[in-house]
Parts: C-alpha cells; sequence; structure tokens
C-alpha cells in the first residue's frame, strides 16, 4: 500500500466531492491531514470521523478567495503539526448559470477566475517557503478537462483550469532545485456535486447517458479514482514526476465519440 508515514497534507475544498476522498485516501495512507472549506459543517464531521479511525486530522475553516485565510491555515498547521510536506489545491467553483461569455457579469467572469486560479497563487505563495523548509514537498493542483475539451457557457471556469496548468508548469521549473514537485490532476467527468449541477438541466437522463458514453470506459469516474491519482503524486512512486498533467479522465480527450 502507498504510504504516507510522517507527511502533513493541506488539502482545499475537503468538504465534499474529490477534496473529501482526498482527505480521507491521504489520512488513511498515514498522513496527518488538514481540510480546508467555507463548508463548516460538512468538513469538520469528515475531520470528525478521520479522528475516530485514529488519524491526526484537522478542520480549519477557510475562504480561498481571501489571502488572509490562506495564510491563517498555513499558520495554524504549522503550529499544530510543524510543518508542511503535501499541499493539494482542489477548492474551485463553476458558473451558474452557465453563461456565453457576452452576458456573463464581469464580476462573476473575474470571481470565478479568482477562486480558481487565485486560490492556487495564495496558496502556493504561502506554503512554498515552508516545503523548502522541510527540504522538499509536493504540490499537487486539480486542473480540468475542460482545459482541452470545453463545453458551452463554462468559459471562465476553463480559462481557470487551462491557467493552472501553465502555472503548475512554471513554478516547477522555478522549484524543482528545492526539490518541490508541481503536478495538475485533470478529471474528466467524475460523480460530483458540480457534475450534478451539469446532469439535473436535463431531467430525461439523456445527457448523463451522452456523458458515459464520451468517455472510452463509457461511464462517469468516481472520486475515489481521482483521489488514489492524488496519493501516487504525494508518494515517494512519484519523486521524479514533476511538471505535469496528469489525466483521470476515462480516455474523453483521446477520441471523439458523439
Amino acid at each position: 500500500m502507498v504510504s504516507l508515514d510522517g507527511k502533513v497534507c493541506i488539502v482545499t475544498g475537503a468538504a465534499q466531492g474529490i477534496g473529501a476522498a482526498i482527505l480521507r485516501t491521504f489520512a488513511r495512507a498515514g498522513a496527518t491531514v488538514v481540510g480546508c472549506d467555507i463548508d463548516v459543517a460538512r468538513g469538520q464531521r469528515i475531520v470528525d470521523d478521520l479522528t475516530t479511525e485514529g488519524a491526526r486530522a484537522l478542520f480549519i475553516v477557510c475562504d480561498v478567495g481571501s489571502g488572509e485565510a490562506v495564510q491563517t491555515v498555513v499558520r495554524r498547521t504549522v503550529e499544530h503539526f510543524g510543518g508542511i510536506d503535501v499541499v493539494v489545491n482542489n477548492a474551485a467553483i463553476l458558473p451558474d448559470p452557465a453563461l456565453p461569455i457576452t452576458d456573463f457579469p464581469e464580476a462573476d467572469w473575474m470571481r470565478i477566475i479568482d477562486v480558481n486560479l487565485g486560490s492556487v497563487f495564495r496558496m502556493c505563495s504561502a506554503t512554498i517557503p515552508h516545503l523548502t523548509a522541510r527540504g522538499g514537498g509536493t504540490v499537487i493542483s486539480l486542473a480540468s478537462i475542460h482545459h482541452e475539451q470545453s463545453f458551452a457557457g463554462l468559459s471562465p471556469y476553463a480559462a481557470s483550469k487551462g491557467a493552472i496548468v501553465s502555472l503548475t508548469r512554471q513554478l516547477a521549473a522555478e522549484y524543482g532545485e528545492k526539490n518541490i514537485r508541481f503536478n495538475t490532476i485533470s478529471p474528466g467527468a467524475i460523480l460530483t456535486r458540480m457534475t450534478d449541477q451539469v446532469m439535473e438541466s436535463d431531467p430525461s437522463g439523456e445527457l448523463a447517458r451522452r456523458f458515459a458514453h464520451m468517455h472510452l470506459l463509457e461511464r462517469i469516474g468516481s472520486v475515489d479514482e481521482v483521489a488514489a491519482t492524488a496519493l501516487f503524486l504525494a508518494s515517494q512512486g512519484a519523486a521524479f514526476i514533476t511538471g505535469q498533467d496528469i489525466l483521470v479522465d476515462g480516455g474523453i480527450s483521446r477520441a471523439t465519440r458523439l
């Protein structure tokens, strides 16, 4: 089994979906985990469950759109656990509703960019000195297949995810000599609340069937499959992998299927 024994890991957007799955997976692999989210009730419940299982876990409320809030997470993590080894930038929001770019209010468009991309900037800026102090570390950011194959109405989401991939490669080049690895994971359609938002626009179920068929594996992925990839990237098994975008997409990016 992949082990993260002795590693201190921060996961943003940890109260549900992919973030919650990564938090649980890391904790069960032996990591000390810090979950961050604006959803206090769900986030604290997940951390309480992990603590009951015997994990070292802490929940910290955090709006990743706030630099002060991110700094608080980093400070409290170091105070509680002595350092930071792994950072997972997972927090993100979708347009609601999806709109053509000509109809997007500028404030709404920029809010999505600020949360999805700005949060990666804030967390990296705040944690890199601590990763350096540990002699190296790992930053994993959740991008999306949308940076390669987008759907109408999601322009700020696609733009933010493409920028995360680009920023990650930039940081891999800048901090490789510090033994800090930066990688992204780009999921296809995964069963999360975000996916449900899209599926609910078609109560007939036809959209869900089409989403599944677009993937070569003829199904939508699970949060645990994404979490397993994050676990590998955080582990010693991925020690020579940096600057990469890992597609966890069921093959959707490798063929055109209608």
